[in-house]
């Protein structure tokens, strides 16, 4: 057997190609796989260390993400998700929603917890009460409390 089969026998079973029908990735792909069979037979010849082909590639991705890794910033885009701890803790008791000059008296908001759905059907409820403290409309009777009782709402 050439080396070329020996080649292909290891890299078949590392493939890191995909499925595509661009031909320009299955090639790039072929020679990342021919350009990492190739370091480690270098590195077992210079070092005599006798590791796994396996073994080289995870150790090959771990010190290049090491090397070039760069945090990632936080989205600037969209509403931030806010789940404020003291919901859970402090004190907090119902007011009525403030009035707009749109609505007038009849002001109304949805009810957070109602909308979330997690825990039962997912309702849009129209409430005129609110936790003054959080700042979040919830209907009175059991959402104001599942709200500042349990974690996951």
């Amino acid at each position: 057997m050439g080396a070329v089969d020996k080649a292909d026998i290891i890299n078949s079973f590392v493939e890191c190609t995909r499925k595509t029908t661009k031909w320009y990735k299955k090639i790039f792909f072929q020679l990342i796989d021919t350009a990492i069979l190739n370091g480690s037979i270098v590195h077992r010849q210079l070092t005599g260390k006798v590791i796994t082909y396996q073994k080289y590639r995870e150790n090959l991705m771990r010190e290049l993400l090491e090397e070039h890794h760069t945090p990632r910033r936080p989205s600037t885009r969209g509403r931030p998700a806010v789940d404020n701890p003291l919901r859970l803790t402090a004190r907090h008791f119902p007011c009525k929603v403030h009035q707009t000059a749109a609505q007038g008296s009849r002001t109304r908001r949805h009810c957070k917890v109602c909308l979330s759905g997690a825990r039962r059907s997912k309702q849009r409820k129209m409430t005129k009460y609110m936790c003054l403290a959080c700042d979040t409309p919830l209907c009175i009777s059991p959402c104001f409390e599942e709200y500042h009782m349990l974690k996951h709402y």
